[in-house]
This record gives structure tokens, C-alpha cells and sequence, in this order.
């Protein structure tokens, strides 16, 4: 980074910008750096970001160890001038800032404590007060460096078991995490940044590690009988076992008991695996189950066999999913299908769905367990994992046929992309809300005044199996929440505060429903201008010139997608003749810079 590099970032600090420098970034940030010398590990000399003018030297305490946790501890931090303040923080071979106290635009924020609990004496001869994390006043710009770990959560934080005292460890910080994520609150809110209120994050510290059941739920009680039935052919013990999961099966009513008609020893097989079920969380990685270690399980509800009406959709009460209304998913589902030719009798994507509040990842969950994503029909959805209030996150799962030859795979991330957009901008009074696809798999939003915010993205993981792509559409949404950027719905009142802003359950509806009219064209006449009308309409890129990274920097203009293998085309500017064309999974566009560079 020397040279250029850095003098952007100092160009961009000195006018104005905010720099967090954590451990490592800390010491790359100071004038003189000044690590473990005498040692094999030996890091000194001047360094040219210089934000701390000084130097920072290290390691504070021994027995550090790259690429490791074997020197993790937790250590003791005093805040600002109040000695009683203390917060113990995960440290892992950071240093101290040598004699702040001579440079004014300095102020130490923390400073280390000889704390009887560290577990180890220093390396250092000044152990009290020295400085841990300090503020640097740069031009018109601040760098925040902090030689500790606030940051760290080791409930999520791999290898801690090597480090000494791990239980010990680990106890003290799971502590003290609250006090770490206020202690960032505060130095974030100081460096100008928007920050959750207090209360907030204590609250998400401490509920939203913990897993949440997946329920099962469906548009008729055949559909669910079928793939419960379907599920417990694959179990044993109401457990399944599969590649990445395993898979607890229990029902659920509308009292949210057990099934009254189960066997007295299926009860007891009931009761031992939602005891188990109530011991993992998001950060507990290993379950154990039999006496063995298997990867995190979870535990699907379904519906109980005292629930009788076939064709009322099968979904739990609100009490049980508040942050998404199911029911008003199906009636969404249906109302939107009755706009489509024939009423949409036949359509049948998010007839079934699993919904999890909080959940490890539903492409995980569906792509690396094989059997079972193989119980549910093609189409199903939505999934969603932990992630910020109002967004709208789902998996959708699609079996695509190698017989489909004159209609290639590759084309279905472009259709899932359009009907994202489509399905918002097709409805009355919506036309003109302006949300725009970035090739090959992003959804912006066009922002008068601040020019293009990203408010969406999609993944699509396939696996090959009896001549069939079993798909995972992965697809995340910012509809709602107004941080950090922009949302959708922000969008749309900007644009027309007269219309009504978006539920998640009904956008949805509207994207499935719309997917499924364009996958249905798609498998009948394969890629035409049928598509790449509108999809042209709705991106970014027509005509616009682009500097090819992968081709000598020559400069080129976007003519379109190629209807074979949906590479992106385009010729040289200066040569019409000379054309080239790039995989979507092998280039990414910079659109602000205007070039197409290859991912690393």
C-alpha cells in the first residue's frame, strides 16, 4: 500500500474522512511501528498513514502467535480518566501508544490496567496507563485506533480454544459484552457516525444469538402432509441427519402443544429433543446429540395431525411469528395470481414455505444438506437469517431440467434480478419509482440528490444431481430500513408520498409470483427479446463506456447480454468489429469507476 495507496487514504482522513484502526490497523496507522523486535518476528520503522504521530510498540502482553488465538486473553481496560470505569476486552497481540501526552492533537480514550485478573505481566516496563486506544485529531478528518478487541464477540469467534484459560476467557468476555458494544457506541457517536441507541444493543446482544424454530407452513394441508411425510421417511427418531445439519421434526398447533394423539413414548422422544433443541444458539457450532459432536441442528415444526381443514393454509399464529404476518403472505400469494392469464391457477411458487425468525444461513441450510432440500417441492421459500429490521431476506429452491436445454441456467440470476424490480415498478401508480438492475446481480435505487444507493443483491448456488440443477436463490432486500443508506420504501415516498409504502409479506408475493411468470416463458421459449426488452429497460448499462482491466484497459462499449450463455457483450470503442464478451462469474463491474475488472 505504500505510495499511492496510502496517500489516498490519508487524502481522504486529512479532508475530512474518519479512519478505525483495530490491532493490527492501529499499528499500520502510527508514524513508527515498533513490534516484538529482537525477535523472529520483528516489525519496525517508520510507516506513512502516521494518524498517531508517534510510535506504537508491541506486543503489550506475550505469547503472541500469528494466525492464532493461542495468545488471546482478556484484559483489563480503563476508560478515559475514571480508573472505576473498566471493561475487560479481547486482546491478541496489540501494542501501546508511546508518549501520547506529547502531542495535543492526541486524546487517549483507554488506557491498559494492571488488573489482578489479567493473567499475565506485561512485556512492556510502563504497564499501568499505558495508552489502548486512542483518538487522533487528522486535518479535518479523525482516526480512531484502538490496540484491543471491543469489537470481538467470542461466542462467534472460531479457535478460542486455544488460547489458556479459554473457559476463563470466554466467561469474562461474554461478560463484559454489553460494556464493549456501549464503549463503541460512544467512540463511533464521537467520530460523527449514526448509532443504535443503548438499549438496543443490549437487547440484540441479548436475544439475537438464539435460534428459532423453522415452521413449516403451506398453502393446503395436503401440501404440508405431503412434506412432513416426506421428512419423516428421512428420519430416525424424528432426527435427520444430513450432510451439513441435522434436523429435529416436531409438530405444532394452533396452542402451540404437542400433538394429543402421539404415543406416550413419542411424547418422551418429544420432550428429550426440545430439551436438547433449547441448549444451541447461533454461536453454539456443535451440538451434542447421542453422545457425538454434529454440526448445529434445527428444529422444524410442522403442522400437528389434529389440524383437519385440507384446503385453509397451514401456518402458525401471528404470536408465534410476529416480525412476518404468514397468513397475509398466502392472501398476498393469491391475490397476486389472480392478475396473471387464467388467474394463475397453476402457479405454484411459495405455495410452501419455512420461516425461521433467526436462523444460521438459508443457503447453507438448503444448499449443503441434499436430502433434505429434496423434500419440498420446486419453488419453495422463504427462509430468513438474522439480519437488520426491515429487510426482507428469503432462499428460494428451483429444480431446473437439463432437458431444458434451449433455455440455460445461467439466465435465471437475470430473471430473479428483473422480477425483484418488476414486481414493485408493474404495479399502478409504481411505474416510474426509480429502482435500476446493476449487471449481473445487483438492484439500486436512483436517488435524487445522492445519485445510485445499492438496495438490494442475489446469489444463486447450484448443484447437479439426476439431470436436474437443484437451484438456492438467495435474495436480500433493503425495504424498509432507512440505515444505513436508504430503503425501498424511503424510495418510493421520496419519489411520491401520496403512495403507500411496502409490506414484506406483500413484496414477496409479488416478486414469486412475477418469477414464476418469467420462468415459465423462459422454460417455453428460452431467452428472447421477450426478457431482454424489459430487462434492458431496467438497467444501467446501455451504451455506456467501460475501461476492460482483463483486456489491456482497452476502452469498450456495453452493448448487451448474449442470448446463448448470458455473457455480457461489448465492442471496442474505437473498432466496432472488435468484440468481447465476459462471464458474470468470473468479472465484477465497478459501475462508478467504469470498469470491468476480474474477481480475485
Amino acid at each position: 500500500m505504500n505510495g499511492d495507496i496510502n496517500q489516498r487514504v490519508k487524502n481522504y482522513v486529512y479532508g475530512g474522512g474518519r479512519y478505525l484502526g483495530l490491532c493490527a490497523g492501529a499499528y499500520y496507522a502510527s508514524s513508527d511501528i515498533a513490534f516484538e523486535v529482537g525477535t523472529p518476528m520483528e516489525v519496525k520503522g517508520p510507516r506513512e498513514l502516521g494518524f498517531y504521530p508517534g510510535q506504537c510498540r508491541g506486543t503489550m502482553y506475550p505469547g503472541f502467535v500469528y494466525n492464532s488465538n493461542k495468545g488471546a486473553r482478556a484484559v483489563h481496560i480503563h476508560i478515559g480518566n475514571q480508573q472505576q470505569n473498566t471493561i475487560a476486552m479481547f486482546y491478541n497481540g496489540g501494542g501501546f501508544f508511546v508518549n501520547p501526552e506529547q502531542y495535543p492533537e492526541v486524546t487517549v480514550v483507554a488506557t491498559y490496567s494492571n488488573n489482578k485478573d489479567d493473567d499475565e505481566k506485561t512485556t512492556t516496563t510502563t504497564a499501568a496507563a499505558a495508552a489502548a486506544v486512542v483518538m487522533c485529531k487528522v486535518g479535518n478528518g479523525l482516526a480512531l485506533l484502538s490496540a484491543v478487541h471491543p469489537e470481538y464477540d467470542v461466542t462467534t469467534t472460531p479457535g478460542l480454544e486455544e488460547a489458556d484459560n479459554s473457559e476463563q476467557l470466554i466467561a469474562i468476555l461474554k461478560e463484559s459484552r454489553v460494556s464493549c458494544l456501549d464503549f463503541l457506541r460512544k467512540q463511533f457517536s464521537f467520530l460523527g457516525l449514526n448509532v443504535t441507541p443503548n438499549n438496543t444493543i443490549s437487547d440484540m446482544t441479548a436475544t439475537s444469538l438464539q435460534l428459532t424454530p423453522i415452521y413449516l407452513c403451506g398453502m393446503t394441508r395436503a401440501l404440508t402432509d405431503t412434506i412432513t411425510s416426506n421428512l419423516l421417511e428421512l428420519a430416525k427418531g424424528r432426527v435427520i441427519k444430513d450432510a451439513s445439519n441435522q434436523f429435529y421434526l416436531t409438530p405444532w398447533s394452533d396452542n402451540n402443544n404437542n400433538d394429543k394423539n402421539n404415543k406416550d413414548d413419542e411424547d418422551i422422544l418429544l420432550n428429550d429433543l426440545n430439551a436438547k433443541w433449547e441448549k444451541l444458539s447461533v454461536s453454539n457450532t456443535t451440538a451434542a446429540l447421542d453422545n457425538t459432536n454434529d454440526t448445529i441442528s434445527l428444529m422444524i415444526h410442522h403442522p400437528s395431525s389434529t389440524i383437519t381443514e385440507q384446503e385453509k393454509a397451514q401456518y402458525p399464529s401471528s404470536t408465534m411469528t410476529p416480525f412476518f404476518d404468514i397468513g397475509a403472505y398466502f392472501s398476498s400469494l393469491k391475490q397476486h395470481r389472480t392478475k396473471e392469464w387464467g388467474g394463475g391457477n397453476w402457479y405454484h411458487f411459495g405455495n410452501a414455505m419455512l420461516y425461521s425468525e433467526v436462523i444460521t444461513s438459508t443457503q447453507t441450510v438448503l444448499d449443503k444438506n441434499y436430502s433434505f432440500s429434496q423434500a419440498f417441492p420446486s419453488g419453495r421459500g422463504r427462509n430468513s437469517w438474522v439480519s437488520q429490521s426491515g429487510a426482507l431476506q428469503f432462499s428460494l429452491e428451483v429444480r431446473h431440467s437439463l432437458q431444458l436445454s434451449h433455455a440455460p441456467v445461467v439466465f435465471i440470476q437475470y430473471i430473479i434480478a428483473l422480477a425483484v424490480v418488476e414486481s414493485i415498478r408493474s404495479r399502478p401508480g409504481y411505474e416510474q419509482v426509480p429502482l435500476r438492475l446493476k449487471w449481473p446481480n445487483d438492484i439500486y435505487a436512483d436517488v435524487p440528490g445522492q445519485g445510485l444507493k445499492k438496495v438490494g443483491g442475489l446469489l444463486v448456488n447450484s448443484s447437479f444431481v439426476s439431470n436436474e440443477f437443484l437451484l438456492i436463490i438467495g435474495c436480500g432486500i433493503n425495504l424498509s430500513n432507512s440505515q444505513p443508506t436508504v430503503s425501498i420504501n424511503d424510495v418510493i415516498s421520496e419519489h411520491n408520498p401520496s403512495l403507500a409504502r411496502l409490506t414484506p409479506e406483500d413484496v414477496l408475493a409479488g416478486i414469486l409470483v412475477t418469477f414464476e411468470r418469467f420462468y415459465n416463458q423462459f422454460c417455453e421459449e428460452g431467452m428472447g427479446s421477450w426478457f431482454l426488452d424489459i430487462y434492458y429497460k431496467r438497467w444501467l448499462h446501455s451504451d455506456k463506456l467501460v475501461t476492460l482491466t482483463t483486456h489491456d484497459n482497452v476502452r469498450a462499449r456495453i452493448i448487451g447480454i448474449t442470448t446463448d450463455y448470458g455473457m455480457l457483450e461489448v465492442v471496442n470503442a474505437d473498432n466496432s468489429n472488435q468484440r468481447y464478451v465476459l462471464q458474470p462469474d468470473g468479472n465484477s463491474f465497478d459501475m462508478l469507476k467504469g470498469l470491468i475488472i476480474k474477481k480475485s
